[in-house]
């Protein structure tokens, strides 16, 4: 292995059964660079792995994982490559060298060796939005790396997010990666004692070469021999260089290159031990002197694991001060793991996850935890009728009972939101606004191309602000109300149907303003209707065609910027917005390849337009308005069309709980803050 690599690559001469040349890919330490020495990233080996003229691949892998991005890499490119790729792990394929595992096309591993499947991690530091986005990142990462586990294994790419990238390290032997679908098959190992430096033994020479062998290794017969002068393991093997190797020569000696090989492995293991342990134990006030240990040990081959833990626990406790001198360490107490298992509990109930059979909540009532929640409250005389018990249960200012119902309402709520079948996200950009003031956005001013400068000359101004639209939020809410008997009769979907239907009810009434704004033909900022022949943005009534829509089409990329009279803006239409009726006439004109004339009717020899240039959104609202009515939009991303503004830029509903006065129970309010305007005439047009 050339110095600073962790992988490498040699040719092998193919078998009789297989005439295609074979090559042979080592992954034997961390994956992709690395903070300790000189290494490469991924890139380096996924262009070599592109570059093998070979009919065969055997990946070997020994690796405590690596980069996230370097190893889905490496999968992709084994994946691509036309070899027959067959992946071997000897010891171990820890995080995402497991996920590379999974690329061959045949998986073996050591019955002796171990996978471990994780959720990628990181080191993050900053403000409270980095950290967030740093955690979000992670879980795009975790589910891109489902795909490929569920795609290997075959579970669901949900349940491979729920039970092994939930957070917890899950390792296999090789009969349980065989049996969870993560290899092929559980192959036997050799076992053979390796000694000395990987320097020596690649050379050939060795201080003990003389010496008696010691006992041999448990090889089959025909690999168990001693010619004259053969390099064997000798009785003085450094336990920190023991391993085992599967090379053997067909004439039955020992190949002294995997011996090499195999000595090569272990340093590089016992390397990869010490500095993960240095990682997990080193302590920041002892830094230096941890480094300079860590660099003896790794010098040092002679230097165990466990040798090295131990002088780094002395090192560490320099200076350290009792348990009673200020550490405080925040760990989970029984009240929260009551909780945690409470809300599981609720949330499998509500079919809003997955159930765990290991839950002890599981089954309880809601009588049975508001009898729980008082008790963990410290409320020796709890009532004995339900009524009053289960009062005293939202009452109580210790019980915790209602903020775990509020829980499952609010998860309720906001799964109802998201599943929600709405339109207008896409023809609408979303806004943030700080308050419920009346807001004024500056039109900037649309100019369809910068002015000359001469040599020497001033740069002039442009004019901004020359119209302004207003935007201010309004506040949109219901309250419902559980009462003490659905408690008592157990009845968990109030807590659940109830609230997902107002999460739905929220972004509906999100969608209605939205769509409002079409239907209602605001005034705009300059006292002229939103769609008006003044702003060129109206045509009239006709039914989809493509004379129709080539006609809005030209009518929106001729607009102009304010004040001007040439140059076209060439504003492109994306989405054809129309009523549920005319949904199927406008999917004909966008898919047909030759003109529609109208309804039914089509000229066989004129080529279609428009046919691909636009999105057919319908939507029932325009119906309401009317059934004949259809407009263009122009894409959100580039253009101002018409935003949906959100107080703070939360769109999500806000859940709220009190305590019922009016009823014997709880009361819950939905609301959300939220408004629609269009910014601008130019980027929509209506037929008809």
């Amino acid at each position: 292995m050339s110095s600073g690599r962790w992988y490498s690559i040699r040719p092998r001469a193919a078998g009789a059964a297989a005439a295609a040349p074979v090559a042979e890919i080592w992954i034997y330490a961390d994956i992709g660079e690395s903070w300790w020495e000189e290494t490469v990233s991924a890139k380096t080996l996924c262009r070599e792995i592109a570059a093998l003229q070979v009919g065969q691949i055997t990946v070997r892998i020994n690796s405590y994982g690596g980069s996230v991005s370097d190893g889905i890499a490496i999968y992709n490119a084994l994946k691509h490559h036309p070899a027959q790729v067959t992946t071997c792990v000897d010891g171990i394929a820890a995080s995402v060298a497991s996920l590379i595992a999974q690329a061959g096309d045949r998986r073996e591993v050591a019955e002796n060796a171990q996978l471990m499947v994780h959720a990628p991690w990181t080191m993050a530091a900053g403000n409270a939005p980095e950290l967030r986005a740093a955690a979000d990142m992670l879980d795009s990462w975790a589910t891109s790396m489902a795909q490929t586990y569920s795609r290997a294994s075959g579970m669901p790419a949900d349940d491979v997010l729920a039970q092994w990238l939930d957070g917890t390290d899950h390792w296999f032997t090789a009969a349980q990666a065989v049996a969870a679908g993560l290899a092929d098959e559980a192959v036997a190992a050799v076992p053979v004692q390796a000694s000395a430096s990987r320097h020596a033994w690649a050379a050939g020479t060795h201080a003990g070469a003389s010496q008696q062998p010691a006992q041999q290794p448990n090889l089959p017969a025909a690999a168990v021999v001693n010619p004259p002068g053969a390099l064997m393991p000798q009785a003085n093997t450094p336990a920190a260089l023991q391993t085992t190797a599967t090379t053997v020569t067909t004439a039955g000696q020992l190949d002294a290159q995997a011996i090499a090989d195999a000595a090569a492995r272990a340093e590089s293991k016992r390397g990869l031990d010490i500095r993960a342990a240095f990682t997990a134990y080193a302590r920041g006030e002892n830094k230096a002197a941890a480094e300079a240990l860590l660099d003896k040990s790794l010098a040092d081959p002679t230097v165990t694991l466990a040798a090295f833990k131990a002088e780094l626990l002395e090192v560490n406790a320099k200076g350290t001060e009792s348990l009673a001198g200020g550490y405080v360490a925040t760990l989970e107490d029984e009240g929260d793991k009551r909780r945690k298992g409470i809300r599981a509990a609720l949330e499998a109930r509500a079919g809003l996850a997955k159930a765990d059979t290991a839950n002890p909540w599981r089954g309880y009532t809601l009588g049975e935890i508001a009898r729980a929640s008082l008790a963990a409250a410290g409320v020796r005389d709890i009532p004995g009728d339900k009524m009053s018990m289960v009062a005293l249960a939202f009452t109580h200012t210790s019980s915790d009972f209602p903020l775990l119902l509020a829980n499952v309402a609010n998860k309720a709520m906001m799964k109802g939101y998201e599943e929600a079948d709405e339109t207008f996200q896409a023809w609408t950009t979303p806004g943030s606004l700080p308050d419920f003031k009346v807001q004024s956005t500056v039109d900037l001013g649309s100019f369809p191309a910068l002015r000359s400068v001469a040599e020497g000359a001033e740069y002039k101004y442009v004019t901004v602000g020359g119209r302004r639209e207003q935007r201010v939020l309004a506040t949109y809410g219901e309250i419902f109300a559980i009462s003490r008997q659905a408690i008592i009769n157990d009845d968990l979907d109030a807590f659940s149907r109830i609230p997902r239907k107002m999460g739905r009810a929220a972004i509906r009434t999100v969608g209605n303003l939205a769509y409002a704004v079409l239907t209602g033909n605001p005034t705009m900022a300059d006292t002229v209707a939103l769609f008006h022949a003044n702003h060129a943005n109206l045509l009239s009534a006709a039914v989809p065609s493509t004379a129709a829509v080539d006609g809005m089409r030209v009518l929106m990329a001729r607009q102009k910027g304010l004040g001007q009279t040439t140059g076209s803006l060439n504003i492109r239409m994306r989405y054809l917005l129309v009523p549920v009726t005319l949904e199927g006439a406008a999917k004909v004109v966008r898919d047909s390849q030759v003109e529609v004339l109208g309804t039914s009717t089509k000229n066989q020899t004129v080529p279609n337009s428009v046919a691909g240039t636009f999105e057919v959104i319908s939507d029932a609202r325009l119906d309401d308005a009317s059934t004949s009515i259809y407009y263009g939009a122009a894409d959100p991303a580039m253009h101002d069309t018409v935003v949906v503004d959100y107080l703070d830029g939360n769109q999500a509903p806000t859940l709220e709980q009190q305590a019922g006065w009016g009823v014997d129970g709880t009361q819950f309010k939905v609301r959300i803050d939220a408004s629609a305007k269009a910014l601008d005439w130019k980027t929509l047009v209506r037929n008809g």
